[in-house]
């Protein structure tokens, strides 16, 4: 039997802290950059998703240390747009913008005690970009419902050559985007299986990606907006790239997408539902032999997943809660085997900023989710009420993924840019400054059930 070793790069990327452009790569770049002033106002987040879901993250400008990958670049170049026609001075700050911001300030403050100097507060500031700014990005221009449906549509649009190419991953067993660097060119192969990934650093992140759309997609069809054949292409194209890449986390989330969405007719119990399956799994804590996260151990979809790493990444957390609690650690890989691979963003919020970056995470989830809620009782027509119930689920389908999985690369920017969404249409306004309303053809009242 061949010993398994851990490479030294497990867990990190090759390409940091090195330029990484290709022709094709910079000419798509360029394209994006110039597409911002040419396009109208309400198409200028479109070359920012195109860079992010059709080029590999490795796509990077390095100068004086500090790495611009395209989708940093494109994330700069559309908030200076955005400044520059004042959509930024439109956001309305409320309670998840301030849990953000102290997040992004606390986070910097960390990282430069943890390096001892300026240069964590440079990596930091990096972050931040990705973070912060795809956030503010989501604030500024997705503000009403017509926003919400034409990014979908784009992403319904988007999913068609991306299934045709992951389909061709599967068959050849070679990934078109590696001539762009930052993805493998022979496709990862576990148990039998390809794992396609596309542009995506990890066939997860590329699979979660679409799992984690699909809900909002379905939720226009459901609220009866139009572009029917566009959108029932996105919702056929999706569930089959989640396959392509033969991960169990993607396939989780896809089925808890689906189960989130046949739980609209029971969309105002979902309080008492909550608080009973929290109840149930504190009975669990207290009856089992082992904890309850230790079932994540148990769950094997596809063949050859690493539940048992997922548990044992929480439990080491725990047992050395003393060394991460304040500001966070450098280094986990002493905790076990593997575990300098942070695969929870719960547990990699902990380990990057300590116990407080952790719990401004959750509540920022919690208020999102808050939000929603008060947004879906308000709805005035079924459109409305539908999708905000099919965010409600992506959000959902969001915190079930951080359980196995950290995101980077592009789902960086794709999380955020959905959360500054549930911020901007979810603000509580006055009747005559309502904003998420949607077109006469789609005005059908919510019928009670």
């Amino acid at each position: 039997m061949n010993e398994r070793v851990m490479p030294d790069h497990f867990g990190g990327a090759l390409w940091v802290d090195h330029t990484v452009v290709h022709p094709l790569g910079l000419a798509a770049l360029l394209v994006a950059l110039g597409a911002l002033f040419v396009l109208p106002r309400r198409y200028h987040l479109l070359p920012l998703i195109l860079i992010a879901v059709a080029l590999p993250g490795a796509q990077r400008i390095v100068l004086l240390s500090l790495d611009f990958t395209f989708v940093r670049i494109m994330i700069l170049a559309t908030l200076f747009a955005a400044m520059v026609h004042g959509q930024l001075r439109a956001i309305r700050w409320g309670l998840p913008d301030t849990l953000i911001a102290i997040a992004t300030l606390w986070s910097l403050l960390a990282t430069a005690v943890l390096s001892g100097g300026l240069a964590g507060v440079v990596t930091g500031a990096g972050s931040a970009i990705d973070t912060l700014g795809a956030y503010l990005l989501g604030r500024a221009y997705l503000r009403s419902f017509q926003d919400l449906r034409r990014l979908l549509l784009c992403f319904a649009l988007l999913s068609l050559p991306m299934l045709a190419l992951f389909v061709l991953e599967q068959l050849s067993g070679h990934n078109l985007f590696a001539i762009f660097g930052g993805v493998p060119e022979e496709t990862i192969v576990r148990s039998g299986r390809l794992r396609a990934q596309g542009p995506f650093p990890h066939p997860i992140m590329a699979g979660v990606c679409w799992a984690t759309i699909l809900p909002c997609l379905v939720a226009l069809w459901q609220g009866k907006t139009g572009a029917r054949v566009l959108i029932a292409a996105g919702i056929t194209c999706m569930p089959l790239i989640v396959l392509a890449t033969a991960s169990s986390t993607p396939v989780v989330a896809l089925m808890c997408g689906y189960l989130g969405l046949a739980l609209y007719a029971w969309r105002r119990y979902m309080r008492p539902l909550f608080m009973g399956m929290a109840v149930v799994l504190l009975l669990m804590q207290l009856s089992m032999e082992m904890s309850v996260w230790h079932l994540m151990a148990r769950i094997d979809v596809v063949g050859g997943s690493t539940g048992w790493h997922r548990y044992n990444l929480i439990q080491q957390a725990i047992n050395h809660f003393g060394e991460w609690w304040a500001f966070g650690t450098n280094a986990t890989g002493h905790w076990g085997w593997g575990l300098q691979d942070i695969t929870n963003q719960y547990v990699l919020e902990g380990v990057a900023g300590g116990m407080v970056q952790m719990l401004l995470f959750m509540a920022f989830l919690l208020v999102l989710f808050l939000r929603i809620g008060h947004a879906q009782r308000t709805a005035t027509s079924l459109a409305e009420s539908r999708l905000w119930w099919g965010m409600a689920v992506a959000l959902f389908v969001h915190c079930v993924s951080f359980l196995a999985v950290s995101y980077f690369g592009q789902m960086v920017c794709i999380f955020y840019l959905f959360a500054g969404a549930v911020a901007a249409v979810s603000e509580r306004r006055s009747p005559k400054r309502v904003a998420l309303r949607a077109r006469p053809a789609i005005s059908a009242q919510v019928t009670s059930t």
